[in-house]
């Protein structure tokens, strides 16, 4: 029995020894590492976007838009592709240049440029080459948005709004008498009651619902100009005024409206 009496007593001694090792560690305070694995607390990399506009940042001034200048002569070019613009524009006017748009019947041409904040800036004059993919022909050149230059026999020339650049031979025409009617400010197309190449009667329509005005023209060269106007039929109030009128456009006329 001795035998097992002695393992006995070496496991309550080594378990005795140990136990007073661990009293003396913790009576002693001394520290010590754990063999737990630290936590980690992410890092954030700076971001690299801007940041957001806040209601206090001053607003970012947008580039300045381009403006037209303003086109006051079309001159002959070096060939019949081409023709050359004469402008007024700022003279520190920024990346002028000129823009071509063309169709078989119209050719829209345009010196843009970005203006310049200088109070000091003044108005300059210059030319501005275009070029044009197909011959110019009689096709209108529109520039300062509306104004029309046509190629004529004697050169370039600005074009009327109504006749365009090459007015109908016919004194008759509806053109010439829409001119006329241009001229006196009348809101709605007339009637035309008689017309010769020299002389023409005609009742214009000024404003809605007013009655029909009976004026009578002579051609003045370039256009219609009025004489003298009529209320009743026939030819007394003309012949007053104009004796050579011929009565043979006028003697059947009934009173105007």
């Amino acid at each position: 029995m001795s035998r097992f009496v002695r393992p006995v007593l070496w496991t309550f001694g080594l378990l005795a020894v140990g136990g007073l090792g661990f009293w003396l560690l913790l009576a002693l305070n001394i520290p010590y590492r754990s063999a737990a694995t630290p936590e980690t607390t992410p890092v954030t990399t700076p971001d690299t976007t801007p940041p957001a506009t806040t209601p206090d940042s001053p607003p970012v001034p947008a580039p300045p838009a381009d403006m037209s200048a303003w086109v006051t002569d079309v001159r002959p070019g070096p060939d019949d592709h081409s023709a050359v613009l004469h402008v007024d524009l700022p003279g520190c006017a920024v990346g002028p240049h000129i823009q071509v748009e063309e169709t078989a019947n119209r050719i829209d041409a345009d010196v843009l440029f970005r203006p310049k904040d200088d109070p000091d800036c003044k108005q300059v004059s210059a030319d501005f080459p275009m070029k044009t993919a197909a011959p110019i022909g009689k096709r209108p050149v529109i520039v300062n948005v509306g104004d029309a230059w046509g190629l004529v026999a004697g050169g370039w020339k600005k074009c009327d709004k109504i006749l365009g650049c090459e007015p109908p031979a016919d004194h008759c025409d509806p053109a010439w008498v829409a001119q006329a009617e241009f001229s006196a400010e009348a809101e709605y197309p007339g009637t035309t009651r008689a017309c010769d190449q020299n002389w023409l009667i005609h009742d214009l329509q000024r404003h809605a619902g007013q009655a029909a005005n009976r004026v009578a023209y002579r051609w003045a060269g370039n256009g219609w100009a009025s004489f003298a106007s009529a209320n009743g039929g026939g030819c007394g109030e003309i012949l007053a005024v104009e004796p050579k009128f011929p009565t043979s456009l006028c003697q059947a006329l009934a009173p105007s409206l």
